[in-house]
């Protein structure tokens, strides 16, 4: 990986999103902690009042939102014709992750008819949601707000956080270590 003339690093990633599940199991990962947090707070409701019927109830719904992610996973897998691809950017200061232009006009679409159906049933979350998609094609990580990075080999990943702000990075294997080492090397609130 060599850097252009302005010394911008550049590359593009398309997830094959049927073979490398690391994106659905980020999103199992979100909403278990979402089911969790609505447990805790009906806990609280209950003043702790635990009964074998309510962790029936509780175990189907997480069953059922685990069911739900999973099929609307694979519905965007497949309006999206299996790929997911991303333009990549990184220099001195940080990286950019940008959806590929034909993939984001899709997903602008996807969140048009979102917001839609969201005005059409008074959602307003889902309103919100859909308003959110369609007006958003990609992410920015300043390094030097970067506080964890976290490498996945397994999915050719790198993930960079700040508090609760996520990006996730695809790089292919042959320059990964570099892309890594670049990184690492840049983040300077990383614990060494």
């Amino acid at each position: 990986m060599t850097p252009d003339e302005n010394g911008i690093y550049r590359w593009r990633y398309s997830v094959n999103l049927y073979r490398n599940l690391g994106i659905l199991w980020l999103l199992f990962k979100v909403f278990a902690w979402i089911f969790v947090g609505c447990v805790i707070f009906n806990l609280f409701l209950s003043d702790f009042h635990i009964s074998l019927a309510g962790v029936k109830w509780f175990a189907i719904g997480f069953a059922g939102c685990m069911a739900l992610v999973t099929a609307s996973y694979y519905l965007y897998a497949l309006i999206q014709g299996g790929r997911y691809t991303w333009d990549f950017a990184m220099d001195e200061e940080g990286v950019s992750a940008t959806q590929a232009p034909n993939e984001a006009k899709k997903t602008k679409a996807i969140g048009i008819v979102a917001a839609a159906m969201g005005v059409a049933t008074g959602n307003l979350s889902q309103v919100g949601v859909g308003m959110t998609v369609s007006s958003r094609d990609g992410m920015y990580s300043r390094f030097g707000t970067v506080s964890k990075v976290k490498a996945d080999r397994n999915h050719n990943t790198i993930n960079l956080r700040n508090g609760l702000y996520h990006n996730q990075l695809f790089v292919s294997e042959e320059d990964f270590d570099f892309v890594l080492n670049f990184i690492t090397t840049h983040c300077p609130k990383l614990k060494k």
